[in-house]
């Protein structure tokens, strides 16, 4: 899975230090307030992420998505197929 630039990004985050560029690139990001119902005005950073063909493959066959986030607690987060941007 590779990020994906999209138009709404207003923002770029930087790797966190001490970690190489091999172990996390920079990543095009919205920053701002959610605009749906239920997180109307929370603070959010939204990114987009591209599969692979073959990531398709295996999410059509598995059903399953995987999140990892570095460091020693899970913060809230959400994952979709839908464009946080499009109401409707």
């Amino acid at each position: 899975m590779e990020p994906a630039g999209f138009s709404e990004s207003n923002h770029v985050l930087d790797r966190p230090q001490g970690m190489t560029r091999e172990q996390c690139g920079a990543l095009s990001v919205f920053v701002g307030e959610a605009t749906d119902g239920g997180l109307k005005g929370v603070p959010v950073v939204i990114s987009c992420w591209k599969l692979t063909q073959e990531e398709v493959q295996t999410l059509i066959s598995t059903g399953r998505i995987w999140l990892t986030v570095v460091g020693k607690s899970m913060p809230p987060v959400s994952v979709s197929v839908h464009s946080p941007f499009v109401v409707g």
